[in-house]
């Protein structure tokens, strides 16, 4: 009987409270130890040498970390309000002066030269004039717009037969530079064209022209008008500059 009282005895409650504690004890250490090792990372602050918040490294959590951006990487643009107030003024000076040159450009120069062209222009030929020798002819440009224009300078002059054709080099200049014409609605100016008389010279006649074509002073586009009797003969063919009136 007193062999088996011994072995139903329970054994003391002390020593399951030590072991107790000893679990306890290996619990908190190992949490201990994995918060000694995540606490610099949940403290990292962006920009410090510690991985972000809220990140683990691989070693501790087995899993490949997921890429992160860095705050202190990326690039932030900021505008001071002195800068922005210096690109809106001169944004502002550079809309005024486009526009400033704008409307200067659409509106005309006062005292601006108005060309004549080939479209307010009628072509005609004055009286010839034979004398000493020599020939004249006005080459006479009439205004037969509404608007006034002007002519300066020489018109380019040549012959044409009648297939259009030029018949020998253009008129040579004779003379000086004129001052400017301003031609009103009717009014005219006139180029004397110069040549010389049959048998004057030794030089022979170039064929009679069917046509005489003209570019007005400053202009790209041609008139022509009926030769007539004119023909260029002894080697000269010359052109004056543009005056007023119809010439003789």
């Amino acid at each position: 009987m007193a062999h088996r009282n011994e072995m139903t005895t329970p054994r003391p409650r002390r020593s399951r409270r030590w072991r107790l504690c000893a679990l306890l004890i290996g619990a908190l250490s190992v949490v201990t130890a994995c918060g000694a090792d995540t606490g610099g990372e949940v403290s990292a602050r962006p920009g410090s040498s510690g991985a972000p918040d809220g990140t683990r490294s691989a070693a501790h959590t087995g899993r490949t970390a997921p890429p992160v951006s860095h705050p202190a990487t990326s690039r932030i643009v900021t505008h001071s309000p002195s800068t922005s107030a210096t690109h809106s003024a001169s944004t502002s000076a550079s809309v005024s002066a486009s526009a400033t040159v704008a409307s200067s450009g659409a509106a005309p120069r006062p005292g601006a030269r108005r060309v004549c062209s080939t479209e307010q222009l009628r072509l005609t030929l004055g009286r010839k004039d034979v004398g000493a020798g020599n020939v004249y002819m006005p080459l006479v440009l009439t205004n037969k717009s509404t608007g006034t224009c002007t002519l300066t300078g020489f018109p380019g002059v040549s012959l044409l037969d009648s297939a259009g054709s030029a018949i020998g080099d253009p008129a040579t200049r004779r003379g000086g530079s004129r001052s400017t014409v301003s031609l009103a609605p009717g009014a005219s100016a006139s180029a004397m064209l110069h040549t010389l008389n049959v048998g004057t010279s030794d030089t022979p006649c170039r064929r009679a022209p069917a046509r005489i074509r003209a570019y007005p002073p400053d202009s790209f586009t041609s008139m022509t008008v009926p030769a007539r009797s004119f023909r260029v003969c002894g080697g000269v063919f010359e052109v004056e500059a543009v005056h007023s009136g119809k010439g003789a």
